[in-house]
């Protein structure tokens, strides 16, 4: 989203009287443009897949509160994000629990609440669980995430292949077997895939989803299991840097309704619950990430604006966070002396004492900008507070502020 397009949603004079109010720098998130945000996600989906909310995209307690209102469940990675989801209140049947790392003492706790699965991503992991659940004497929710052998289309980072994620193909009848033979202790949910992330191809996406009931259709049939729950993951993509046409919703809702009308998959899971878990579109574009004009300074070649924050608040602005070429963020000033109508190209550095707190290379601004004047990144609501090297040199945390 563009700033001009965050400012019909969001009017300028709103944003700048919460500054005036706030300790800088400060993230700002605003409720309003995370609830258009689920509507339009709603709108696309077909009728009864649920939503769940990746948590790592951004833990503020108000944002993940706001979500929860909304009728959103939780995909969390980690044993904070379970205890999260738990002290906030989403119910144990709407959260699931994926990450390829998991201690014993996260899948003690996912077993103590009784989540709707914990998505495993070894056979290793099955045996722990099964571990757990003999001394407990009690019975878990296990769900199978599965690394495909391929994926169908790109994406900005690679989640399928030879990574580190999820259960390989070759290794899915195995898996399976155990559970059957341990039905007693495991309650097996169905697949978990998620192929990749910021996907800006409606086609793709609707492509995405295709291969993934493929795959379901041959494990089901090949491990002779019914398949209660099937996870498509994230990916939805939203552009950060405000160039780009956003995704295509229209093309989204129709290619998804003509997918999961297939009598081929409607009647293979007629009874599977589906569920899609987006974290960066619900949220990316609710937030700003505000920092002040500390000194404006000349180099040899580029003239500088240093900024009392840096990429220990905000290191996906400074190239991080799977980016291959970093881009700037769409970025705009409030310029308390008022502006001329000519700008100048500036970079933008962060108070850090390295080389790479470099938050906006050529970027344009106005050629009025001083000391004391303060820039606003957009598209800030994901991977930017809980991404970032907050405590790198032991600077002030940056604010959150929720609206």
């Amino acid at each position: 989203m563009n700033k001009d397009e965050f400012y019909t949603l969001i009017p300028k004079n709103r944003v700048t009287q919460v500054i005036r109010k706030t300790r800088l720098p400060a993230y700002l998130y605003f409720k309003e443009i995370i609830q258009k945000k689920y509507m339009d996600l709603s709108a696309c989906l077909p009728k009864g897949m649920a939503i769940h909310y990746a948590f790592k995209a951004n833990t503020n307690k108000e944002v993940l509160s706001a979500l929860r209102s909304l009728g959103i469940g939780a995909d969390v990675a980690s044993g904070g994000e379970l205890e999260l989801s738990n002290e906030l209140s989403y119910k144990a049947a709407d959260v699931e629990f994926t990450g390829p790392g998991k201690t014993v003492q996260e899948l003690s706790l996912a077993i103590d609440l009784g989540i709707s699965s914990i998505n495993v991503e070894s056979i290793s992991e099955i045996r722990k669980i099964i571990n757990l659940c003999r001394v407990k004497n009690v019975r878990a929710n296990v769900g199978i995430r599965v690394n495909p052998t391929s994926r169908p289309s790109s994406s900005a980072m690679k989640m399928g292949g030879d990574t580190q994620f999820g259960i390989a193909e070759n290794d899915l009848e195995e898996a399976i077997s155990i559970m059957k033979d341990e039905i007693k202790l495991l309650h097996f949910t169905g697949l978990h895939m998620h192929l990749g992330s910021q996907y800006m191809n409606a086609e793709k996406i609707v492509e995405n989803y295709r291969f993934i009931l493929e795959k379901a259709l041959g494990i089901a049939q090949r491990c002779t299991t019914r398949i209660e729950k099937i996870n498509f993951g994230g990916g939805w993509g939203i552009d950060m840097f405000g160039k780009k046409s956003p995704l295509n919703l229209t093309i989204l809702k129709d290619g998804l309704g003509d997918l999961f009308a297939d009598q081929k998959y409607k009647g293979a899971f007629s009874e599977t619950k589906f569920i899609i878990e987006p974290g960066r579109f619900l949220v990316a574009e609710c937030g700003i990430y505000a920092c002040e004009v500390i000194y404006r300074k000349k180099g040899y070649s580029r003239e500088f604006l240093i900024v009392d924050g840096g990429m220990h608040h905000h290191y996906a602005a400074a190239g991080g966070i799977g980016q291959v070429i970093r881009r700037n963020y769409e970025v705009d000033a409030i310029v308390e002396s008022g502006t001329d109508g000519v700008t100048s190209k500036y970079t933008v550095a962060g108070s850090l004492c390295i080389p790479d707190d470099i938050l906006a290379t050529e970027l344009d601004l106005d050629s009025l900008i001083k000391e004391g004047d303060i820039l606003l990144f957009f598209n800030s609501g994901a991977y930017g507070f809980s991404a970032s090297p907050l405590h790198f040199l032991s600077h002030p945390l940056p604010r959150e502020i929720v609206q």
